[in-house]
């Protein structure tokens, strides 16, 4: 997909993910989680963009084992290590990892079903 600078259209991707997290069948708790994560990175990287006039593309993707959500935007130029950014945690998913590629700084968000799908069973 890919976002103009409106934050509604944040709350769509956050949709999306959270149907894909309930169809994979993760608790109630960890299906708003990672709609919430996922909306609050998307305005985040809004933010930094800094440009209303640039976009973001969202790539949702659902595996057997996980759910993937990866977010690019263009990298700042200029202004050492903006972009540069320790990968950590966020409320909601597993992994978030952060690269820069070919002046593109993407983000990448993981939620692991496989476990919690299995004990269910």
């Amino acid at each position: 997909m890919q976002l103009d600078a409106d934050t509604r259209l944040c709350a769509a991707v956050g949709g999306a993910g959270r149907y894909f997290a309930d169809a994979a069948g993760l608790a109630n708790s960890a299906v708003s989680g990672l709609q919430s994560a996922i909306i609050a990175v998307c305005n985040r990287e809004f933010e930094r963009i800094g440009d209303s006039r640039q976009r973001l593309d969202v790539m949702l993707i659902r595996t057997p084992d996980r759910i993937e959500v990866v977010i690019t935007r263009p990298a700042r130029t200029g202004g050492l290590g903006k972009d540069s950014e320790e990968p950590g945690m966020i409320i909601g998913v597993d992994q978030v990892l952060h690269e820069t590629h070919a002046e593109m700084a993407i983000t990448r968000l993981t939620k692991y079903v496989g476990e919690q799908v299995s004990a269910g069973q």
